[in-house]
């Protein structure tokens, strides 16, 4: 009577947890081995990832994806502080300065307050436009 013949010898685990692979070399599938190489060539292996792993004994690292940023880089510089106060940046077409002025020490015109603030100065324009708009009047 002969023996019975001995069963296939069963392929082995890939050594990450949770992945169902057949291994192919130094105990991981062939997308961990990639894995490893990769983390290998950069620098990134992780300490657990040793070779000839034993099956699912190993925690699937996830790599970030991208480049990663030049160590000579310079850091972002910091951004300028905001102002409590909204500023209006009005510039129409033909004048020098926002309320049509040729500049900071122009004179103002004939019938109208000098203004300090620039708040005001926004407020008194937003209102000629107002005026202008309601009228029917365009300006050139």
């Amino acid at each position: 009577m002969k023996p019975p013949p001995a069963a296939a010898p069963m392929a082995r685990a890939c050594a990450v947890i949770g992945c169902k692979r057949p291994h192919r070399s130094q105990g991981y599938c062939a997308a961990h081995y990639q894995k490893r190489r990769l983390m290998a060539a950069t620098g990134r292996l992780h300490a657990a990832w040793v070779e000839d792993a034993a099956p699912h004994t190993l925690p699937d690292v996830i790599l970030p994806r991208g480049r990663r940023p030049k160590a000579d880089a310079a850091p972002p510089a910091p951004k300028p502080p905001v102002s409590a106060t909204p500023r209006m940046w009005v510039r129409k077409k033909g004048a020098a300065g926002a309320d049509g002025a040729s500049g900071p020490g122009a004179p103002t015109p004939a019938g109208q307050p000098s203004l300090a603030s620039e708040q005001e100065r926004a407020k008194a324009t937003l209102q000629r436009w107002a005026s202008e708009f309601r009228s029917g009047t365009r300006r050139g």
